[in-house]
């Protein structure tokens, strides 16, 4: 009887162990609606877990296991995201693309072309349908989202060809009966390395003389700008995460070679290719309260690994890291919209783009919400709705309708 007591009483204390891993939000001072983010958040934990033991003991890859988690997830999607829309899942040039478009509007409309995050290896048109839709909607525009193929099966620039190839598509024959979008008013989106590619794919139209039609707009939400610097104090500074990932293990699946941890210390790089690009990421333009700790970068006299500096080079192409082109390349861009969030490792980078966007002449609208995480602006409706979603789609919906 009293071995049973010991043995329930180990069960409940390591249930409970789990039960305040799993509701535990460490860094979350200052975030509204924590309740509902803690649930999120245990949520991302459990798929984390379960894909680092499939890895572990060689069922399955932990990619395979978020992918698949993700696509349960997608059976809570809300009724009132396609609200008052028309959806079609087609293909433009062998690339597929869901496209949501306002009923009952049958002139050629506004169109934003949108490139899903996801780190490059997750996320699809599916997950991000919330997003898209609500922005077809509220800006009364064509949203043609691109389901772009993945890291590792499709490594680096696989992805950012089919979205490079959708948008030329848009831009030379948006105008059809198929398609009826005003091809002069197009812009490029993407969140997270979706809006990597949107700033890549909008320096290329910037950059070429050819082209009848470029984006008009850009429209970049807490972007990958660049892979150079991984100590900036955003990355230095431990923030809130909802769902757990590193700059290692995602380049890796990205490139198709192995990137170590020790790229967290500036390792993938020489001192020459240091004293080269720090102008690009100039720690000046990251506002002073960012910088109350890490003042000035700290390892650019120490020589990196030959193996690491090797396997991340691509981490230094302008096609990965579209902050590392001259001020000459930069004027050229289109207006901005920049969109940040407090808690997150790729805030400084966004306002460095900033700056050198306003110091260069580029139009600029900078909107930045302090107390919320990387991934938020997607959980609009269903069990995982957050207020500030909401604020920052009607924010990115004004700025639409005022420059579109």
């Amino acid at each position: 009887m009293a071995r049973t007591a010991q043995r329930l009483a180990v069960i409940v204390a390591i249930t409970a162990s789990i039960m305040a891993y799993l509701w535990r939000a460490p860094n979350s001072e200052g975030i509204e609606q924590l309740d509902r983010v803690r649930a999120l958040t245990a949520s991302m934990k459990i798929t984390y877990i379960i894909g680092r033991a499939a890895e572990m003991l060689g069922i399955s890859d932990r990619i395979s296991v978020v992918r698949k988690v993700a696509g349960l997830m997608l059976r809570l999607k809300d009724a009132k995201d396609d609200a008052g829309l028309e959806i079609q899942d087609t293909s433009i040039e062998n690339v597929p693309v869901r496209i949501a478009r306002p009923k009952n509007q049958n002139g050629n409309l506004p169109a934003i072309v949108f490139y899903h995050g996801g780190a490059f290896y997750m996320g699809s048109v599916d997950t991000h349908n919330s997003l898209t839709s609500s922005l077809a909607r509220l800006a009364n525009v064509v949203v043609v989202s691109v389901d772009y193929r993945l890291a590792p099966e499709h490594p680096f620039p696989a992805g950012l060809e089919d979205c490079y190839t959708v948008t030329k598509h848009i831009l030379e024959h948006g105008n059809s009966n198929k398609l009826r979008i005003d091809t002069n008013r197009v812009a490029v989106a993407g969140d997270s390395a979706g809006g990597n590619f949107a700033a890549v794919i909008a320096m290329r139209f910037a950059s070429q003389t050819t082209s009848e039609r470029k984006p008009r707009l850009q429209i970049l939400i807490y972007p990958v700008l660049q892979l150079f610097d991984m100590m900036l104090p955003s990355y230095m500074h431990n923030h809130f995460e909802f769902f757990p990932y590193t700059v290692d293990h995602t380049l890796t699946i990205y490139f198709g070679k192995k990137v170590d941890q020790s790229i967290y210390a500036n390792n993938h790089l020489s001192v020459a290719q240091k004293k080269k690009y720090r102008k690009y990421v100039d720690w000046s333009l990251i506002p002073a309260k960012y910088r109350t700790v890490y003042q000035k970068p700290l390892t650019d006299n120490q020589e990196g690994d030959p193996t690491l500096i090797e396997n991340a080079k691509l981490a230094l192409n302008p096609e990965v890291s579209p902050l590392l082109v001259d001020d000459e390349s930069l004027a050229k861009l289109p207006p901005t919209y920049l969109l940040t969030v407090g808690h997150d490792r790729l805030r400084d980078e966004t306002f460095i783009y900033e700056g050198r966007l306003k110091r260069n002449g580029v139009p600029v609208v900078h909107n930045h919400y302090e107390h919320i995480f990387h991934g938020s602006v997607g959980f609009l409706h269903g069990p995982f709705a957050l207020d500030i979603a909401k604020k920052m789609v009607d924010d990115m919906v004004i700025y639409i309708g005022e420059n579109l």
